[in-house]
This record gives structure tokens, sequence and C-alpha cells, in this order.
């Protein structure tokens, strides 16, 4: 088992926005996973630490953020496969092998509970 990177974050991870590898446009769109990542060989456990640091404190606060913001960081390497990719897509591989033997031991599926956006945006 490798060393699991600490937050560094001050505040707890409890929106989309306070994840380290989010940001917004100009425009205010979010902007799903780090853009023009140069591949340097560091980022993989950085890239580990995305998901095993930042989503699973997420996922304490609200899992279908955590969920949306696991499914749209895949979306968003746009074909990418740098460390950086690899380290958070093996993170979630396991996590996902993880969940299939609890469903297998009878665990429920996890189903996302999606809220009104605007009102979360206005909190």
């Amino acid at each position: 088992m490798h060393n699991q990177p600490t937050s560094t974050n001050k505040a707890p991870i409890t929106r989309r926005d306070e994840l380290s590898f989010t940001s917004r446009d100009d425009e205010g769109w979010m902007i799903n996973w780090p853009r023009n990542n140069p591949g340097v060989a560091a980022d993989w456990e950085k890239g580990i630490g995305f998901f095993d640091v930042e989503v699973a404190e997420l996922a304490g606060a609200n899992e279908t953020k955590a969920y949306e913001a696991i499914a749209c960081a895949l979306l968003g390497m746009g074909g990418h496969y740098t460390c950086l990719e690899i380290g958070f897509a093996e993170a979630v591989a396991r996590a996902a092998v993880l969940g299939l033997r609890a469903i297998r031991n009878g665990a429920a599926q996890f189903e996302p509970v999606h809220e009104d956006e605007s009102a979360e945006e206005a909190a």
C-alpha cells in the first residue's frame, strides 16, 4: 500500500468548486480537470491524492457531489493519459473494485441524489 497524501486545505471540502483540480473559466463554466497538464512523473501521486484525499473528503460531506466530481474529471481528461490521469484512474479503479466487493457482500449500490443546482450555488 502506498502512502496517502494529506489534504492541504484548511476548510473541509464540501463542494466541487473547492477541489484543487477544478476551476472556473472566464465565463464561470466549471473546468473539471486540469488543462495543459505537462505530464511529469511526480504527478502520479498527485493524481492519487486528488482522489484518495480530496474526493474522499468531498464524499464525506456529499456523496452525490463526489460521484459527479469523479465522473466529470474522467470525462474532462479528454483522452489524456499523463501520470496525473493515470494516478487518478488507478485510485478510482481501486475504489471501484472495493465497491464491487461490498456490493457482492450485500451492501446497497450507490444512487446519486440530484439536488437543485441553483439552490446550492446560492448557498
